[in-house]
């Protein structure tokens, strides 16, 4: 197959991907029962914002919404920022992103709280290069123009990786493009490098002959999070839903990261990708839900630094000040 007609392919793909995002909201409805402390829990809606209807086809594939006590409205997002955004006006009630959109979303006042974090356990973000690129490391990219989108956990992969080579922001030149037009550019050899996350680095791989000379193994936090609004965590019917929640969450993705065999089927159907591909995105993208404690918020406070030492926070967060860990027993108990 030709690249110019593979590349099309993936466009394709890529916006039936975004076509997912645009509007989508579903519920699960409620079986009578009761909460813990033994009141009905009927009448509660949890309002949970999700990317690309992962959060909510994981958890039905894994069987964990069985029994529901309460009822939960989906709402899907095309990115954390939005999705942030959305949780901030109050308009959802939690929702899942990478590391780098709460970062933004807490220098710009947002006052949700990030209450559980997934532990990843490989890269989920990568630099590429043409395959006739003789660049090895990002030094060689000094002077060049790399593809990155804005706010994104690639974003902090550049600067971690600039970081950790000691080089200054300066001299590079970053092209912000959304993942689709950075596809476009690479392939057409406007750009010099790309910094993207599973799946659309393999598919720069697979269209474009891409080859990675760096990942974010050593230099991004690895984690990422599900925050939840201020009024839900207030209202004491919507946390105690919330705990239960993250409890199924827990045990769903245990169930995935155990049975890819019965999840990445399903995710690739989703996506409208490759199997090959989902495969690929789901192995770099698996990993535990864990408890919330000093390790994982001092990871998150080095990529909010890296953040404001680049100049471009408003205002730079403690991160300290943004976990709340009251759902941690639920997460321990669901990791099981």
């Amino acid at each position: 197959m030709r690249r110019s007609t593979r590349t099309r392919f993936v466009l394709a793909a890529l916006t039936a991907v975004a076509a997912l995002t645009v509007g989508a909201c579903s519920s699960s409805n409620a079986s009578e029962a009761s909460d813990s402390a033994g009141n009905s829990q009927a009448d509660v809606t949890l309002r949970i914002g999700d990317q690309v209807k992962s959060t909510q086809s994981l958890l039905e594939a894994a069987g964990a919404l069985d029994g529901l006590d309460y009822k939960i409205e989906w709402s899907t997002f095309e990115a954390g920022p939005p999705l942030l955004e959305a949780l901030g006006a109050n308009k959802i009630d939690a929702g899942g992103t990478g590391d780098v959109p709460p970062v933004f979303a807490q220098a710009n006042g947002n006052s949700g709280r990030i209450v559980a974090v997934q532990a990843r356990t490989g890269a989920n973000d990568f630099l590429l290069v043409p395959s006739n690129s003789s660049a090895s490391s990002i030094a060689d990219l000094k002077g060049k123009k790399i593809a990155v989108t804005q706010g994104s956990s690639s974003h902090g992969l550049v600067l971690g990786l600039l970081e950790q080579a000691k080089l200054p922001v300066s001299d590079f030149q970053f092209q912000f493009l959304g993942p689709a037009d950075a596809l476009s550019a690479f392939n057409a050899g406007q750009v010099d490098a790309w910094a993207v996350w599973n799946p659309y680095s393999t598919i720069g791989k697979n269209t474009a002959g891409a080859k990675i000379i760096a990942d974010g193994s050593e230099v991004t936090t690895g984690q990422s999070y599900f925050s939840a609004a201020s009024d839900a965590l207030a209202d004491p019917a919507k946390s105690a839903a919330l705990a239960d929640f993250f409890g199924r969450l827990t045990r769903a993705q245990a169930w995935a990261d155990d049975h890819p065999e019965a999840w990445v089927p399903i995710f690739a159907k989703l996506t409208k990708l490759p199997e090959d591909v989902a495969a690929a995105s789901f192995d770099t993208s698996k990993g535990s839900y864990v408890p919330i404690d000093d390790q994982r918020i001092a990871k998150q406070q080095k990529l909010i630094d890296l953040f404001a030492a680049a100049g471009l926070l408003k205002q730079a967060p403690v991160a300290g000040d943004w976990f709340d860990d009251r759902f941690n027993q639920q997460i321990q108990a669901g990791a099981k």
